[in-house]
C-alpha cells in the first residue's frame, strides 16, 4: 500500500514557498483538478501526497515514503541487514499508527551530501497484498553494496525478478553512464527496482528538467488501464479454472512450437489464442492481454505464455524443455478442465475434437 509522499507546495513560481495550512491540501487539489482525502491531494495515479512545511534550509522537496509492513520488526531488519540502511526518527505530523519506524540511507552516503528521503514503515495487522498494478518501488543505493545482491538472491531465491542471473545487478550502458539495475520482491512483497544512483540521480534530474504535465493524457491512460484490468480479470479466471494454459496467437511459429510440445502429452489442456492465422484479433484488445500478462510475469508482451496449476512456467523454448519432463505437466492437466472455444484436445499427438478425446479416454 502506497500512503503518502509528502511535499511542500509550490505551486507559483513568483510566490515565496509558504507554511501549510489546513486549507491548503484543498486549495492545491482543487487548483489542480484532483481529489483532496484526509489532509493529502490524491493524484490521478491515486497516490496520495501530504503537504508540509518546507524546513529553512533543506534542498529535498520530499520528506518520505510511508508504507505497510506484515511485520515491522523483520521489515526494517531487512532493510538494514541486506540494504545497508540506519534507523531513523519518524517524522512528526505523519498519521497515526499503532506501530511505526523509519530507516534511510545517511547524508554521508549520498553522492552530494543531501537529504536522505526516509523510508517509513508501519504495521497495523493487515499485511500488505501489492498487485502488479501498483508499480515499483525504485531505490537508489551506493555503488559500493553490489555484494548484497548476491546474498539477497542466495537467501531470497523466490523473490528475484530481474537479475544477471549470478546474483549480481544488471549493468545497463545508458547516456550518462553505467546503470546497475536489481529487481526483487522486498520482504513485504513491495516490487524494488534497486538503481545505482550514481546515475540514476542525473538521469532523474534530466527527465523532470524535461517533464511537460500538460502532455499527459489521462483519460487515454485511464481507458488503457480499464482495458488492461477488464482483459486480467479474463486472465485469472482462465488460470482459475484450468490446470494448464497457453496464451497464444494462430500465427505465431514459436507458439506453435509450444503447442506441437504440449500435444505429445495425452492431455486437456486450454489455448487462448489472442490472433487468428490471419493476424486479426480473437479478444477484444490482444494487446491489453500481452500488457497485463507482462506485468504479472515480468517476461515482455511476447506470446507465447504457457501456465501449469496459475504458476508461469515460460514461452516456447521453456515448454519444449518441460515437454522433456512429461510427466509433471501431464500430472498438472487434469481432465475436468471446462470446454470451450478454445479447448485443444490431443490425443496420441493428434488434434482431436473433445467428444473423441472424452471417448478415447474411456
Amino acid at each position: 500500500m502506497r500512503n503518502s509522499l509528502p511535499n511542500e507546495l509550490d505551486d507559483a513560481p513568483k510566490r515565496r514557498r509558504r507554511v501549510c495550512s489546513a486549507a491548503a491540501p484543498t486549495e492545491a487539489a482543487k487548483a489542480l483538478g484532483y481529489a483532496e482525502e484526509d489532509g493529502c491531494v490524491v493524484g490521478p495515479d491515486k497516490y496520495r501526497f501530504r503537504l508540509l512545511t518546507l524546513p529553512s534550509g533543506r534542498s529535498e522537496r520530499f520528506l518520505y515514503v510511508m508504507c505497510r509492513s506484515g511485520n515491522l520488526e523483520k521489515t526494517v531488519g531487512f532493510y538494514k541487514d541486506f540494504l545497508g540502511m540506519v534507523d531513523v526518527e519518524v517524522p512528526s505530523g505523519i498519521p497515526s499508527k499503532p506501530k511505526t519506524a523509519a530507516v534511510s540511507y545517511t547524508s554521508e552516503m549520498h553522492p552530494h551530501g543531501l537529504e536522505p528521503v526516509l523510508l517509513v514503515w508501519y504495521e497495523d495487522g493487515v499485511a500488505p497484498k501489492p498487485t502488479p498494478w501498483e508499480g515499483r518501488h525504485a531505490l537508489g543505493y551506493p555503488g559500493n553494496i553490489h555484494h548484497a545482491f548476491v546474498r539477497y538472491k542466495k537467501e531470497f531465491p523466490d523473490k528475484i525478478m530481474h537479475d544477471e542471473k549470478t546474483g549480481g545487478p544488471i549493468s545497463l550502458q545508458e547516456k550518462l553512464g553505467t546503470l546497475f539495475i536489481f529487481i526483487a520482491r522486498d520482504y513485504d512483497g513491495y516490487e524494488m527496482c534497486y538503481v545505482s544512483r550514481e546515475t540514476m540521480l542525473p538521469a532523474v534530474v534530466e527527465a523532470a528538467t524535461n517533464y511537460d504535465g500538460k502532455a499527459l493524457d489521462f483519460d487515454t491512460r485511464a481507458k488503457r488501464i480499464a482495458a488492461i484490468e477488464k482483459a486480467g480479470r479474463e486472465v485469472e479466471e482462465l488460470l482459475k479454472s484450468n490446470p494448464v494454459v497457453l496464451f497464444s496467437k494462430e500465427w505465431c511459429p514459436f507458439c506453435r512450437k509450444a503447442k506441437d510440445a504440449l500435444s505429445s502429452i495425452d492431455a486437456k489442456y486450454l489455448v487462448k489464442e489472442l490472433e487468428n492465422a490471419d493476424k486479426k484479433p480473437n479478444v477484444e484488445d490482444p494487446m491489453s492481454f500481452q500488457e497485463y500478462l507482462a506485468a504479472k510475469t515480468n517476461a515482455g508482451k511476447s506470446v507465447p505464455k504457457g501456465f501449469i496449476k496459475g504458476e508461469f512456467i515460460g514461452g516456447g523454448d521453456d515448454i519444449v524443455e518441460l515437454n522433456k519432463r512429461g510427466v509433471a505437466v501431464g500430472a498438472a492437466a487434469k481432465k475436468e478442465a471446462p470446454a470451450g472455444q478454445d479447448g485443444h484436445f490431443f490425443y496420441n499427438g493428434k488434434l482431436v475434437a473433445e467428444a473423441e478425446w472424452k471417448a478415447c479416454e474411456v
